[in-house]
């Protein structure tokens, strides 16, 4: 089965790959089945990645539990975990300041001396503990060293006819805007690791996300948001000439935003955790287009939407857009809630499902539904941070929906249904009705079971009781 590789660089890789495990787990169509992550980033303290890291965990948690994957529902896709891990070693930047990790000490003089034209004072001294600080002249010395790690020659010893690579970068900081173009020179031209001949000719695309938020301006900081824009045009100038003019990539998508968040200015780290962004999901749905079509020479994409407005909706994106992504949100929101606010009815002898399945008491309380109950609750918690940014993405107006699950979408009426006065009796009539259907598949675990009880009923119910 073919793979796609997802390699994701620097705090906004990090971000958009959130938004990606995020859609992975909805049930989106995907003409591939294995996604590798491959994260690229010196920081590893950085709370955007750690939090990315323990998603894509909790995912695979619960999609252990699938037998047969969830025949093309919930948590379908698999994220293959590479035998060395999927977070990139980049050697020798543990805490050293760049002229450490350079060796500028033991160079010539004439070497010093040019080394001292090529890097600022500031830059020398500069700690590589979180990272390049937006100096992507720094980032493009310390990732040359890419090719020599564990998980990039997992990455090559495993690729195969027909698997696709997807690259993951900001443009406008350190790690992203360096990173990008030297992987993918290395991909395009490199032939010192296994597999090479396949990999230069592999499909690749990539989404370079533009300047879509800034930062305090601090005095004891390096970063300075100033310089997103006139660094994104000094990178948009080389890519056109190296990349897109070299023809060194497939689908080159760009992504970026004008009214801008603030964040607070914190060069790495813990502290680095910023809330979920309409640019990145809007980034991770270029994953999905790339994925699912096939591209040929050289493309050039702008991702957009149809109203620019401070408030997104589902009737502000293109059509095919919002096409691809209102049922499987919407279906995942209701499994999310209905787990959220009615788990002890479903963990009764009164839900008559658990008596169609077979399902015995205690599995209510077994680690498969305790990781499903936790990621469906992140899941909701990021809704919640798309919603609550300064550009809104604003999908569902009523996230926790304890007495109305099909009042959820902005602009819109629920639809009319005369059966039942309550909403949640008639989620549990089409939560039963899916049992009953589903008990007559042989070859399947419990857990899928359940999975595909709530996929196959919210899917109904989504087509039944929502107006889009």
């Amino acid at each position: 089965m073919a793979k796609c590789y997802v390699f994701s660089i620097g705090g906004t890789g990090s971000r958009v790959l959130r938004s990606m495990i995020m859609m992975l787990s909805c049930g989106m169509k995907l003409e591939m089945q294995k996604i590798v992550p491959i994260i690229i980033d010196p920081d590893m303290a950085n709370a955007d990645l750690t939090r990315t890291v323990k998603l894509g965990r909790l995912y695979n948690e619960i999609r252990k539990n699938i037998s047969g994957g969830s025949q093309g529902g919930f948590f379908a896709p698999e994220i293959v975990k590479q035998d060395s891990g999927n977070i990139l070693d980049i050697l020798n930047t543990s805490d050293i300041t760049f002229s450490r990790f350079m060796g500028v000490s033991s160079m010539s003089r004439e070497s010093q001396a040019l080394v001292k034209m090529l890097f600022s004072q500031k830059n020398l001294g500069s700690s590589m503990k979180v990272g390049f600080k937006g100096n992507p002249n720094i980032g493009s010395v310390v990732l040359n060293q890419i090719t020599d790690s564990r998980q990039f020659a997992d990455f090559a010893n495993t690729f195969e006819e027909g698997d696709k690579i997807f690259i993951i970068s900001s443009i406008f900081g350190g790690t992203g805007a360096s990173g990008f173009p030297l992987l993918l020179k290395t991909l395009r031209t490199g032939n010192t690791f296994p597999n090479w001949s396949l990999i230069n000719k592999a499909e690749i695309g990539a989404v370079s996300v533009l300047p879509y938020f800034r930062v305090r301006s601090s005095e004891e900081s390096e970063i300075d948001s100033s310089t997103f824009v006139s660094k994104a045009m000094a990178a948009l100038a080389y890519y056109e000439e190296n990349i897109y003019n070299a023809h060194l990539i497939n689908a080159l998508y760009f992504i970026g935003d004008d009214l801008a968040n603030i964040y607070e200015n914190n060069e790495g780290g813990v502290a680095q955790q910023n809330e979920a962004h309409i640019i990145e999901f809007l980034s991770a749905t270029a994953f999905v287009d790339f994925v699912n079509r096939n591209y040929d020479g050289t493309n050039c994409l702008e991702l957009g939407i149809k109203d620019i407005l401070s408030e997104v909706t589902f009737d502000k994106l293109y059509p095919v857009l919002a096409g691809e992504l209102e049922h499987p949100l919407t279906r995942m929101l209701l499994t999310a809630e209905c787990l959220r606010s009615r788990y002890e009815f479903l963990a009764s002898p009164q839900f008559n499902a658990n008596r169609t399945l077979h399902i015995p008491q205690d599995f209510y309380q077994s680690k498969f539904i305790r990781s499903l109950r936790e990621f469906t609750t992140l899941y909701q918690e990021w809704l919640h941070e798309l919603k609550d940014n300064v550009r809104s993405l604003s999908l569902f107006h009523n996230i926790e929906g304890e007495k109305h699950p099909f009042d959820i979408i902005d602009n819109s009426s629920e639809k009319r249904t005369l059966s039942f006065k309550s909403d949640y009796y008639f989620f549990y009539d089409r939560l039963n009705r899916a049992a009953r259907h589903i008990s007559g598949i042989r070859d399947v675990n419990l857990e899928t079971r359940f999975l595909m009880m709530f996929f196959n009923a919210t899917e109904k119910l989504t087509r039944e009781k929502i107006v889009f």
